[in-house]
């Protein structure tokens, strides 16, 4: 991954000032330290992709035994022998060839056919959605993931929650507890000049410990994300020989997995993975998309080898606002469908190496307009992650009005 140059870290400030930081101490200023980066998490740590515009789960797992996929797609159809047998029915894309070493070693489950339980086949509603897990009139206000951690102590008092590699804070952690965006882990800390750094620091600390909400929260937040950070080496060698893909995409795992490592506060990470809106030449076989799961699969697979025996607290959900239409169109695409592929990753705790899927078959009289139905919500999966292996408080706050099936993804 790429280097960055050295930075002072809030370590080199406390010494450089100490003077200056016990005098403001002594006067009642909130104490600017690191978060603690040897206490392991006591439940996993959640990392979220969201693979936005609407992935198409049939050209990566791919149905190959109902005859009716090649009738719907007699171009774009992936054939059996350019797949990879999961099950005997499913086959995953050849393109995807990485993930399948994990599905063979139960780490990987997958949920064909799941997504909202809402006929939305909007992207920009489809993603509200399913990132506030809403099915009815109006809007929650909040995501799910918000309300879990609202609902939930912190692992460890302090520091920041949840962590978006982005710009923007994504809708499933919008009204959360000390979770903010960050678009570059390896470039967030404290800069300026090592003479003026602590005065600096503890001069904002003040200032937004006096700021009303929602100010005071973010900015303390990031704050002592700034710390925590600062004290993490973002030029590491991935561990157990793992080498990540040269994208965007590739550096968000790298810099998730070097957090995940160093035993931080942050419970919760989301990576967003764009460009899947596929109308028009798709190309699950060489194309576009073919390169995007090539690229998708290497990095998931990079990330549970970096991670080693941190795998056993982590936990992967990988999802799509919807996903495409049975049937292929004029253009050499697929249009916006319903339910799409959804995966979970993780270490032993993952019932991995299974489809679960309530398939309804893809003849045209089975479908949703067009479209693989919702068969199984995305709530189910939500909630089997946040019982099993997040240790949520309230269940009911996260996920309101929804009563869950467990469906045995993770123990």
């Amino acid at each position: 991954m790429k280097s960055r140059s050295p930075r002072t870290t809030r370590r080199d400030l406390l010494r450089a000032g100490a003077g200056c930081t016990a005098a403001l101490m002594s006067s009642g200023a909130r104490a600017f330290a690191s978060g603690s980066l040897d206490s392991p998490a006591a439940r996993d740590t959640l990392v979220l992709v969201f693979l936005r515009g609407g992935m198409d789960g049939l050209s990566l797992f791919v149905p190959v035994g109902d005859a009716d996929y090649y009738i719907q797609r007699p171009t774009l159809g992936r054939d059996a022998q350019r797949t990879i047998n999961l099950d005997g029915f499913f086959g995953l894309n050849d393109a995807a060839a990485p993930l399948y070493p994990h599905f063979a070693a139960g780490e990987l489950a997958v949920v064909h056919g799941c997504g909202i339980a809402h006929p939305t086949r909007s992207h920009f509603e489809a993603m509200r959605r399913m990132e506030e897990a809403h099915v009815g009139g109006g809007t929650f206000g909040s995501g799910w993931l918000a309300r879990h951690l609202q609902a939930t102590p912190p692992v460890q008092a302090g520091g920041g929650r949840a962590i978006a590699i982005d710009r923007t804070l994504p809708t499933a952690m919008q009204g959360g507890f000390a979770s903010i965006p960050i678009p570059r882990l390896a470039e967030f800390g404290f800069s300026g000049p090592l003479a003026t750094q602590v005065a600096r620091a503890n001069r904002l600390d003040a200032m937004y410990s006096r700021a009303s909400q929602p100010d005071r929260g973010g900015g303390l937040t990031a704050l002592d994300l700034a710390s925590t950070v600062d004290a993490i080496d973002f030029t590491r060698a991935p561990s157990g020989g793992a080498v990540y893909p040269s994208s965007s995409f590739g550096e968000g795992l790298y810099e998730t997995a070097t957090l995940i490592k160093a035993g931080t506060s942050v419970e919760a990470v989301e990576v967003d993975y764009g460009g899947w809106d596929d109308h028009s030449h798709e190309g699950p076989v060489g194309g576009f998309f073919a390169g995007r799961i090539h690229d998708l699969a290497n990095g998931l697979s990079a990330f549970l080898t970096d991670l080693g025996p941190d795998a056993e607290r982590t936990t992967v959900v990988v999802m799509s606002e919807f996903g495409r239409r049975v049937d292929e169109n004029g253009a050499g695409g697929c249009d916006h469908g319903r339910g799409g592929a959804v995966m979970v990753l993780g270490g032993s705790h993952v019932n991995g190496g299974v489809v679960h899927r309530l398939w309804p078959g893809l003849q045209s009289q089975n479908l949703d307009d067009g479209a693989l139905p919702v068969s199984i919500d995305i709530r189910h999966v939500m909630a089997e992650i946040l019982t099993e292996r997040m240790g949520t408080a309230d269940l009911a706050a996260a996920l309101p009005g929804f009563s869950p099936t467990p469906l045995g993804l993770v123990t």
